[in-house]
């Protein structure tokens, strides 16, 4: 049988700032005040570096920069009460850290030392990566985006390279004040796959999930005349009476089982999820020691410090109830753990013979064969019916055909076919596990069903906001700036 390289991906990107937290989950500057970190207007003005009008080698000759960035600004524009002003600039560096920055936020492809200099060490194979200035209190200040000068970036699916519209898509989102999430379909997810992982173009990215406009409207409001949102909030404790730190909570749809939100629990257990619409959602949690580990949201400072570190055992995952969320309020929802240590702990998913850790993506009305690794995962711990389904009535897994896979390297893999019905909804779904002995697990947003636009992204170049006086929520002027 071929034996098939799995793709360990590495994180695609971090951000910097003073007092940092890793977030939809928000950055938050401590953990006693829980201070989100955001700018503090709504208008958000962006510099265009020059370099974007003749990017250098790395950048596949013919890729339409600015045209990404344009609609990758949009897409965060029409999420959030937000809008942003570019303006254009011959500044071609980031700021240096350890300073207050020069107070112009730019987007750079140059290849000068300073942003060389960004990806040393562990950040060499890294996509892109923003540094944010803040205050004390805060408040976004600067937030510069840069690309890798070392990593080759498209924007038609070439094979090897990273989408240039799905990085700065997600570099936006850390602009915004916005960190990692744990769902795998999120563009917020920490890691980005290169164009050709599962033989298909990466761009799901591109598209944001519901967990991230959901994380954005957290922050500055919901898009004007989308209505009004409401919250769930609690406190995950275990059975021993201690909080539950680090957490990945998140809320799927009654009705059709969507991701629609998530948050990573505070040291003290808390977690809120906000920017939702009216509805009935169900809420589950587990560790963050699958798809995504600890080390990917915890940092040295803010609310998350020391999450890395914890001692706290990997836990069972759990359903923790059901809530109907109103306009403009909060919903309680806390939940006491049992804390048992879990045992089938899903790290990897995969189609088309090929395992990663960001989502499989599918198509409504198809069927797929879908591929699972991870400690524990072996065909003979599920029963043939009820062992692998989906939180979703519009995905069936067939039962009968999960069976182990020979990917060599010791690996412990499994495969299982699955069915879309033709009117599944665009979004990101769950896939569920119950072993024999009846310990749960889930690999969330881990299958996604882009949204009809990322197909006609994927052949057109003409998909442009053009540069006139005010396109929407975006405006562009000219202003030159200095090198100094």
């Amino acid at each position: 049988m071929r034996q098939l390289a799995i793709a360990l991906l590495l994180v695609a990107t971090m951000t910097w700032s003073s007092n940092q937290a890793r977030a939809y989950t928000l950055q938050l500057t401590d953990a006693p005040n829980s201070v989100q970190v955001k700018w503090p207007r709504r208008t958000i003005k962006i510099a265009l570096s020059s370099s974007l009008n003749s990017p250098q080698t790395n950048i596949k000759a013919g890729s339409d920069v600015v045209g990404a960035v344009r609609r990758a600004l949009r897409r965060w524009a029409d999420a959030a009460n937000i809008r942003f002003m570019l303006v254009s600039s011959n500044v071609q560096s980031v700021s240096a850290p350890g300073t207050r920055g020069d107070g112009l936020s730019l987007i750079t492809v140059a290849h000068t030392a300073e942003n060389f200099a960004v990806f040393t060490g562990e950040g060499s194979e890294m996509p892109g990566r923003t540094r944010v200035f803040q205050t004390l209190a805060g408040n976004i200040t600067e937030a510069d985006i840069v690309l890798n000068p070392g990593q080759s970036f498209s924007t038609d699916g070439t094979i090897g390279t990273y989408d240039l519209e799905a990085t700065l898509t997600h570099e936006i989102g850390h602009l915004l004040g916005l960190e990692h999430s744990a769902v795998l379909g999120a563009t917020m997810q920490p890691r980005q796959a290169r164009n050709g992982i599962f033989n298909l173009p990466a761009l799901t990215p591109r598209t944001l999930s519901d967990d991230d406009r959901a994380g954005v409207s957290a922050l500055y409001g919901a898009r004007l005349g989308t209505g009004a949102h409401g919250a769930i909030a609690g406190t995950l404790t275990f059975v021993s009476g201690a909080p539950v730190f680090g957490a990945n909570v998140w809320a799927e749809e009654t009705e059709t089982g969507r991701v629609v939100a998530s948050n990573i629990t505070l040291a003290n257990g808390a977690y809120r999820i906000e920017g939702l619409k009216p509805g009935e959602y169900r809420l589950f949690t587990q560790s963050l020691n699958g798809t995504v580990a600890a080390s990917e949201i915890a940092s040295e400072h803010g609310a998350y410090a020391g999450l890395a570190l914890n001692s706290q055992l990997p836990f069972q995952a759990e359903e923790i109830g059901t809530v109907s969320v109103k306009p403009n309020a909060t919903v309680p929802l806390d939940a006491q753990l049992s804390g048992s240590p879990s045992l089938i702990n899903p790290a990897f998913v995969g189609i088309n013979r090929e395992l990663s850790t960001v989502a499989v993506p599918l198509a409504a009305g198809q069927s797929f064969k879908v591929f699972l690794s991870g400690d524990g995962i072996k065909a003979s711990q599920f029963n043939h019916t009820g062992g692998i389904t989906a939180t979703s009535p519009f995905i069936i897994v067939d039962a009968a055909s999960v069976k182990e896979e020979d990917f060599g390297n010791g690996l412990s893999v499994i495969s299982f076919d699955l069915m879309l019905a033709g009117d599944a909804p665009a979004g990101d779904y769950s896939l569920r596990l119950q072993s024999k002995s009846g310990e749960v697990a889930y690999v969330a947003g881990g299958l996604t069903i882009d949204e009809p636009e990322n197909v006609a992204d994927n052949n057109a170049q003409d998909v442009v906001i053009e540069g006139d006086d005010e396109v929407g929520a975006i405006t562009v002027e000219s202003l030159a700036m200095g090198d100094e």
